[in-house]
Formats: C-alpha cells, sequence, structure tokens
C-alpha cells in the first residue's frame, strides 16, 4: 500500500504520527512524506536554518521508514498569503508522481495558520475524482486549538513510541521543555490520554475525512 504524508512544516509528520509511520513502515508499506512550507524563516533569521530542518526530517524519517521526501519550500508561517491555488497545484502534481493509496495531513482545528492551509489544500488535491485515494486522514499535532481535536480513528503505539522519540530528537532546534507541547514529556502525556481515551496504553489519534469501500 502507498501511503503520502503531507505537512505543513518539518516536523509535524513526526509529531502528529511518528509511531504511526514507524508501524506502517514495518509492515512494507510504502510511505513518502511532502513538507510543504521551509519551515525556518518565520523563526530563524539565519536562511542556513532551512537546510537544517531538512536534514532532520530526513535523520528522523531515516528512523521511521520514509522512503522519499517532497520539500516545496514555500515560506514559512505565510501559507495564508500564498495563492490557494499555488498549493493546491504543486499537491496535486505529488499526488499525481506517488499515487497514494492514503493521504494523510495536517488537522483544521489548531490556530496555526499553515496548518489550516494545507488541509485546506489537500482536501482540494484529493478530490475523489482526481485518483485512486481510498481515504483521506487528518493527524493530530500538540499545540493551541481554536478548538478540540476530534479523532475517531486510534493507533495502537505501545511499541513504537520509543521510535517517535528518537525521531523527533533529531529535531534540536525544536525540542523544547515541558510543560511545550513540543517536549518529549508532552507528547508522552498525549500518547497516554489518547491511549485511556481508546482503551490501550498509548496512542495516537486521527480523524476520518473519507473512506471509499469497494
Amino acid at each position: 500500500m502507498k501511503i503520502l504524508v503531507i505537512a505543513a512544516h518539518p516536523d509535524d509528520e513526526v509529531l502528529g504520527m511518528g509511531a504511526t509511520i514507524k508501524k506502517l513502515t514495518k509492515k512494507k508499506h510504502r510511505v513518502d512524506l511532502c513538507v510543504v512550507s521551509e519551515g525556518a524563516t518565520a523563526q530563524y533569521k539565519d536562511r542556513k536554518m532551512i537546510q537544517v530542518r531538512k536534514n532532520s526530517c530526513k535523520k528522523a524519517g531515516k528512523l521511521l521508514g520514509i522512503s522519499d521526501y517532497y520539500f516545496l519550500e514555500f515560506p514559512d508561517m505565510l501559507l495564508d498569503s500564498i495563492p490557494h491555488l499555488e498549493i493546491n497545484k504543486q499537491l496535486e502534481k505529488i499526488i499525481k508522481k506517488v499515487k497514494p493509496d492514503i493521504v494523510y495531513t495536517t488537522p483544521s482545528n489548531d490556530l496555526n495558520k499553515d496548518h489550516q492551509a494545507v488541509h485546506d489544500s489537500t482536501l482540494i488535491a484529493t478530490r475523489p475524482h482526481l485518483g485512486k485515494i481510498r481515504q483521506v486522514i487528518t493527524y493530530e499535532i500538540p499545540g493551541p486549538v481554536k478548538t478540540p481535536f476530534l479523532p475517531n480513528i486510534y493507533e495502537k503505539i505501545d511499541l513504537e513510541f520509543s521510535w517517535k522519540v528518537k525521531a523527533f530528537k533529531n529535531y534540536k532546534s525544536e525540542l523544547e521543555k515541558f510543560p511545550h507541547p513540543r517536549s518529549i514529556k508532552s507528547l508522552e502525556s498525549l500518547a497516554n490520554f489518547r491511549g485511556v481515551e481508546s482503551g490501550q496504553k498509548m496512542a495516537e489519534a486521527f480523524h476520518l475525512i473519507r473512506n471509499i469501500i469497494d
């Protein structure tokens, strides 16, 4: 099975579904990653950080088993200022090349405008008549939200959570101290919370947007 994970920034993929990616690749599914923005220039003056974030993404992805990467390098934290059509077209090109069975993307519930823009463009780029995508799913990204994330899928990650931690530690510039959402302890707390919610020890939460059944 071919799976495409779409992220707004390098690290969204690990924060949102790092353990699930590892679980999928352990089962020999192919997982490719598309990162829409360069994820650096809004936070750092040194443009070398663009390559640092990209290298971190590849190191994390190697641990998780990601096969290929597509870096679109739109400006960080400015995706809402880019013509919607421009992002849509780029995602459509990637989807046409990868031909995924399942697409995972950013949620629409948080306050990050880049996450919202990528979510909206994914819905356009995965329109049913454009390909044979069976499922479109959003993952949960820890951080400030405008409305609560409402999961209807839980992925058990008891055996894979340690890989999520190892992968995220490659994003040294993004790793924060507890109680920041991007801290190891916060990631563990969220995994435990979603686990309890679903009757598991640890889980990652998702929201199914579309599921096509033959």
